[in-house]
């Protein structure tokens, strides 16, 4: 691992991606959206890219100063969170599943800033024995929260829905607002938080848009994806996610 600088390392987990003939590589590869990283680094923190090696998992958890897992699109397996069916919509990339799951449920056991983006508020909710919505189209009460599905193009630097976040959170006191317009796009949603969990953001039609672990200094999902920054809200929340790695390095 690299040696530490002023800034905290920030661990991110790619996605993992088969290799075929027409695509990016025969072979298979990692892939990581750019702002991602772009949106860590501007906060001032350190990006890294972690590869899936059980091996290095503790030594990882040793160097690094705060863990992001983000958005896939896939689905964490129904056996996850006690659940034997599956919807036939279900997309599953069990490789990355895995990996996720285990460096995950170390990160947890600690006191590390963990940011979980879509996928990575599921995952952690799930390791807390929280459950999840397999398609949220099938209750028919909610918005249809695949932003795409409304405007015939994914355009996610345009805000789509409201958020509205619990004044007693840890994510209040990141935003510092009650209100926020956000993007959207996924089709399952955590049904019910994890023990040890509270939900900090409701959308307006009550679909959970984020938790948070009250007792951990910082361990808080959101649902839609900030790091395409369409608010001054988004940008708050990897700044405080860079501020309370700073904490944790300093503290090591």
């Amino acid at each position: 691992m690299i040696k530490h600088s002023s800034r905290p390392l920030i661990g991110i987990i790619p996605d993992y991606k088969e290799g075929s003939p027409n695509g990016y590589s025969i072979k298979n590869y990692y892939a990581l959206r750019a702002n991602y990283v772009e949106s860590i680094n501007r906060a001032g923190g350190a990006a890294i890219m972690l590869t899936y090696d059980y091996d290095l998992i503790d030594s990882y958890l040793e160097s690094l100063d705060g863990l992001m897992i983000v958005g896939g699109y896939f689905d964490i397996h129904p056996k996850r969170y006690g659940e034997e069916e599956m919807h036939p919509i279900t997309k599953l990339n069990e490789v990355r599943e895995e990996f996720e799951h285990q460096i995950a449920k170390k990160t947890i056991q600690t006191k590390m800033p963990f940011l979980g983006i879509c996928n990575g508020m599921q995952l952690i909710n799930v390791l807390h024995g929280g459950n999840v919505i397999q398609h949220i189209p099938d209750e028919g009460k909610f918005l249809d929260h695949e932003q795409g599905h409304i405007e015939g193009f994914a355009n996610y630097h345009q805000c789509y829905h409201e958020v509205l976040i619990e004044k007693n959170s840890r994510l209040f006191s990141v935003v510092g607002e009650e209100k926020i317009k956000t993007n959207s796009s996924h089709h399952q949603a955590a049904k019910n938080a994890g023990k040890g969990l509270i939900v900090s953001a409701k959308a307006s039609d009550g679909i959970i848009e984020a938790i948070e672990n009250p007792s951990h200094p910082f361990c808080i999902g959101v649902q839609w994806h900030p790091e395409f920054e369409t608010s001054q809200a988004d940008r708050k929340i990897f700044t405080g996610f860079v501020e309370a790695a700073k904490k944790y390095k300093e503290s090591k």
